[in-house]
C-alpha cells in the first residue's frame, strides 16, 4: 500500500484550497498518495487528520505575517493569508509531534522556521540588497542559480556535498533558525536555501522549488523519494 502524504495548500480569503500540479504529481511519482488537506481551526480534526496519514508536505505561497515572529510589517513585505498562516499555525505542532515525516517547500519551509520560533528576512532586496536574483526571471522549470550543500548533513547523503544547481521564486528567507533547526545549503550570498531538523525523526526543509524540477533532475526526484520512504516506514 502506497503511503498518504498530506499537502498544505493555498488558501484564499473565502478559504477556497488550490494546489499547484506540480506538488501533486512529485508525490504521485515518488510512490505516494497526496491529500489536500482541509482548511480548520478546529485542533481535534487536525488530530485526526495527523493520525490518520503518514507525512506531511508544506507548500510554496504568499508570505507569513511577521507578527508570528514578532514583527511589524516592513514595506518590501508582500501579500499575506490570515487563513492559510493561522490554519498552519495550528496544525504544525500537532503533527510535529507525531514525529511523522515533514517536509516544507519555499513558504513551507518559511512557515517551519517561524512555527520553530524562528524568523524571517520580511524581503530580501530591502533588507540584504539587491546583488542577487532570488526571484528568477527565467522559466519556472529552469535553473536559477548554485547552492553549496553542506558536509555531513541529510541532503549531502541524498544529492552530495558541494554546488548544486535550483530554481529561485522568493523574496523572504530564513533570518533566525528556529528550535533544532541546522542549515543544509546556502546560496552564494550566504541566503539560507535548506535546514533540517536534529531534533525530529524526519523534517527536511528547502527554500526552493524541487517540485519544478524533479522531472528532469534525479537529485530533485529524491527529496520526494526520501520523504515517501520514510512515510512508508510507518504504515
Amino acid at each position: 500500500m502506497n503511503p498518504t502524504i498530506g499537502l498544505f495548500v493555498t488558501v484564499d480569503a473565502e478559504k477556497n484550497r488550490s494546489a499547484m500540479c506540480d506538488y501533486v504529481h512529485a508525490i504521485e511519482e515518488a510512490g505516494a498518495t497526496p491529500l489536500l488537506l482541509p482548511y480548520t481551526l478546529e485542533p481535534s480534526d487536525v488530530e485526526r487528520y495527523a493520525g490518520l496519514l503518514d507525512g506531511f508536505l508544506f507548500t510554496g505561497g504568499v508570505d507569513i505575517d511577521p507578527t508570528y515572529y514578532g514583527e511589524e510589517a516592513l514595506p518590501g513585505l508582500g501579500e499575506v493569508s490570515h487563513p492559510r498562516d493561522e490554519a498552519e499555525m495550528l496544525a504544525f505542532p500537532i503533527i510535529y509531534q507525531t514525529g511523522k515525516p515533514i517536509m516544507g517547500i519555499c513558504r513551507g519551509a518559511q512557515l517551519i522556521n517561524v512555527a520553530l520560533g524562528g524568523s524571517l528576512y520580511q524581503d530580501i532586496p530591502s533588507q540584504l540588497g539587491e546583488s542577487f536574483p532570488h526571484r528568477q526571471t527565467a522559466p519556472k522549470y529552469d535553473y536559477a542559480h548554485s547552492a553549496t550543500v553542506l558536509e555531513g548533513t541529510p541532503l549531502a547523503a541524498l544529492i552530495g556535498a558541494g554546488e548544486h544547481m535550483i530554481n529561485s521564486f522568493h523574496h523572504q528567507s530564513v533570518k533566525k533558525a528556529g528550535k533544532g533547526l541546522e542549515v543544509m545549503a546556502v546560496a552564494p550570498d550566504g541566503v539560507i536555501e535548506a535546514l533540517y531538523s536534529k531534533e525530529h525523526p524526519y523534517l527536511m526543509a528547502y527554500q526552493w522549488h524541487p517540485e519544478r524540477l524533479c522531472a528532469r533532475d534525479e537529485g530533485e526526484m529524491r527529496l520526494f523519494i526520501d520523504l515517501v520512504e520514510n512515510a512508508r516506514k510507518g504504515i
